[in-house]
């Protein structure tokens, strides 16, 4: 090795350390001005890989009757079994595949066509604008459970066998459909006014009188800066879809019956033992409040972070509490 190959060893080798360093700074500098959003990002993270490895930390089939109803918890069932016999650890735990399933999916969805449509609904406004803001309209004069019921009951409650996420979000797609449905057009209100308030800016004006064509100005100037208010809503979107996912199943009118899900696992036949059996309500209960819990810290975090007039507020809103208290 020459005089001249080591120094430039050494710079790729700091470049290296750095780029394995750097994620683990930005955590730890995100962790510390926004200890609530970090909180919120470690439940989120332990639900993921609660979801992601269900089927091999499952001690049980989560559908089967493998012992006598209503166990209290022990060391063979650490939560217990339900009014049908089933493990509820095992249930818990493959319920948050369908929830996370789910959640994801709706989201995914809701950002995607949700910011195509606000794009060319705010920035060519006209004919684009009027059919898209009606059609938003008359979805919205619908109430939103009765929507929601109603697409369910056309295509039919969905089951799943379990598998890997995407399986699931395949076999939940009646369910997915009907959530993405409602959730789009109140997502493209929020791109639409975002984008009215940016299209005449400076920076924009300048790209449209250079002659840049709107696909180029949308795409370049426009998606960056609407990105942010995209990312913060669909972070707190994820909780809502969870809780309604939930909600509906709790009814009756989510996945269909002995599927595991969280919502489904609070009605039923365990309803009725909830007095003499609280670990039945207890578990899926618990998993509901934190993973929504989890997702709005963390969607609270990073709304602060991506605003300027809200950077620095974390730490400050929590000293202000404390001091209240």
């Amino acid at each position: 090795m020459t005089a001249l190959e080591a120094p430039g060893l050494e710079r790729q080798a700091e470049r290296a350390r750095r780029r394995v360093v750097l994620p683990f700074r930005r955590a730890g500098a995100f962790a510390y001005r926004y200890p609530l959003g970090a909180l919120g990002a470690s439940i989120i993270v332990v639900f993921m890989v609660l979801a992601l490895f269900a089927p091999i930390l499952a001690p049980y089939d989560a559908r089967r009757s493998i012992a006598l109803p209503l166990l209290a918890p022990s060391t063979d069932h650490l939560l217990g079994t339900d009014a049908n016999g089933r493990d509820v650890l095992s249930r818990v735990l493959v319920g948050s595949q369908i929830s996370l399933a789910v959640g994801f999916s709706v989201v995914l969805i809701n950002v995607t066509l949700s910011t195509l449509l606000g794009l060319m609904a705010g920035y060519y406004q006209g004919v684009t604008d009027y059919i898209i803001q009606r059609s938003g309209e008359i979805w919205s004069a619908f109430p939103g459970l009765i929507a929601l019921l109603l697409i369910v009951s056309i295509l039919g409650a969905p089951a799943t066998e379990g598998g890997n996420l995407l399986t699931i979000a395949w076999d939940m797609r009646n369910l997915i459909f009907a959530f993405s449905l409602g959730a789009v057009f109140g997502g493209s209100r929020l791109v639409r006014g975002v984008t009215l308030s940016l299209k005449n800016q400076d920076y924009v004006l300048a790209a449209r009188s250079l002659g840049a064509t709107g696909p180029h100005i949308v795409r370049r100037h426009l998606l960056p800066n609407v990105m942010p208010y995209v990312i913060v809503s669909a972070t707190a979107g994820l909780g809502v879809v969870i809780l309604a996912e939930a909600a509906l199943s709790f009814l009756g009118l989510g996945v269909a019956p002995g599927t595991p899900s969280w919502g489904q696992d609070l009605s039923g036949r365990n309803r009725q033992f909830f007095d003499e059996a609280l670990w039945v309500a207890l578990a899926p209960g618990t998993a509901i409040t934190l993973t929504v819990l989890g997702f709005n810290l963390f969607g609270d975090a990073l709304r602060d972070m991506l605003d300027p007039r809200m950077r620095g507020s974390g730490r400050r809103r929590i000293r202000s509490d404390v001091a209240d208290g």
